[in-house]
C-alpha cells in the first residue's frame, strides 16, 4: 500500500480561512496531513476545520492576525498541542491594495508591511523555533509572486514578495543544520485577491485547487532535495524562479564618470534585462 506523502505529519498554516489557503490545508488533509488551520476569520477557519473532519481527516481551527507575533506562537503551539507535534508550516497570509506608487497611503504601506513581511517573519520564527525544539526537521513554505517582477499597479504588493523571496533564501541556509527546509510558492490562481488586481483575466489562473499539489510536494519528504528554491506554480505551467544574482561584470582600476557612462551603453548594455513579469524573456520548456 502506497503510503499518503503527508502521512501523520501535523501542519499549521495561515490564511486559511478561503482561497489559496484553503486549498492548501484541503489538500494536505487528504495527503494523510493534520492541520492546523489558522486564520484572521475563526469563523471561516472553523468551517475549513470541519470540512476536513468531515472528510475523516484530523484539523484544529484557530484565530489569530499574523501581524501579531503571539498569534504565530498561537497557531504553532495549537498544532503542537493537538497533534503532538509540527511538521511544516505554510506562511500564506497575506494581503493586496493595489495602486501605483503615487496612489498608495501610508496606511497601504503600514498594513502590507505588517501582513505580507512581518506576519511571515513571526510564523516563520514561531515554526523554527518549534522545529528545531522538536529536532525531527521539516519544512517551511513561504508565498512569493509573480509580482516581485514588477507589475504596474502592484509595486508594493510586489516588493512585500520580494521580501518573501529574499528571506527565503536565507531561512533556507539558517534552517539547514536542523534539516529544516524552506521554500516558497509563487501561486497563480483565480482568488478574491486576484480579483483586487488590475492584471487581464489570463494572468488570474484557475481555481485554487489546482495549485494545491505543489505545496503538498514541498512539504512532503519527497521534496527534501529542495530548499531555497521559488516554485512558480499556475495549475499547469510549473518551473523555478532564479535568485537575482550578478551575471555580467566589467572591471576597471580606476572609474570616473565617462568610464561608467562607456560600460554601461557599451559592453554592459548589450546584458540588461527586461523590466516587468510581462515583459521576462520566455522560459525554456522541458
Amino acid at each position: 500500500m502506497t503510503q499518503s506523502p503527508l502521512e501523520a505529519a501535523a501542519i499549521a498554516i495561515t490564511g486559511a480561512g478561503a482561497g489559496l489557503g484553503r486549498a492548501y490545508a484541503l489538500a494536505a488533509a487528504e495527503a494523510g496531513a493534520s492541520v492546523a488551520v489558522g486564520d484572521l476569520d475563526l469563523a471561516s477557519a472553523a468551517a475549513v476545520a470541519a470540512e476536513i473532519q468531515a472528510a475523516g481527516g484530523s484539523a484544529v481551527a484557530v484565530g489569530g492576525d499574523v501581524r501579531d507575533p503571539r498569534a504565530a506562537d498561537d497557531l504553532v503551539g495549537a498544532c503542537r498541542a493537538a497533534f503532538g507535534r509540527i511538521d511544516g508550516f505554510v506562511a500564506n497570509a497575506g494581503m493586496l491594495r493595489p495602486g501605483d506608487a503615487v496612489d498608495v497611503t501610508p496606511d497601504d504601506v503600514a498594513e502590507m508591511l505588517a501582513t505580507n513581511v512581518a506576519g511571515v517573519v513571526h510564523g516563520v520564527g514561531a515554526a523554527m523555533r518549534a522545529l528545531r525544539e522538536d529536532g525531527h526537521g521539516g519544512s517551511i513554505v513561504t508565498v512569493a509572486s509573480g509580482a516581485l517582477q514588477g507589475m504596474a499597479g502592484l509595486s508594493l504588493y510586489g516588493a512585500t514578495k520580494g521580501a518573501v523571496m529574499s528571506l527565503t533564501y536565507t531561512w533556507a541556509l539558517e534552517g539547514a543544520d536542523a534539516g529544516i527546509r524552506c521554500n516558497a510558492i509563487a501561486p497563480l490562481a483565480h482568488t478574491a485577491m486576484s480579483e483586487l488586481s488590475s492584471a487581464s483575466e489570463r494572468y488570474r489562473g484557475g481555481p485554487p485547487e489546482r495549485v494545491a499539489p505543489a505545496v503538498v510536494h514541498l512539504l512532503s519528504a519527497a521534496s527534501a532535495p529542495l530548499t531555497g528554491q521559488i516554485v512558480r506554480f499556475d495549475g499547469r505551467r510549473l518551473g523555478l524562479m532564479d535568485p537575482p544574482m550578478l551575471r555580467v561584470l566589467t572591471e576597471r582600476e580606476h572609474w570616473d564618470v565617462a568610464d561608467v557612462a562607456e560600460a554601461l551603453t557599451g559592453r554592459l548594455a548589450e546584458t540588461v534585462a527586461p523590466v516587468g513579469l510581462l515583459a521576462s524573456p520566455r522560459p525554456t520548456w522541458v
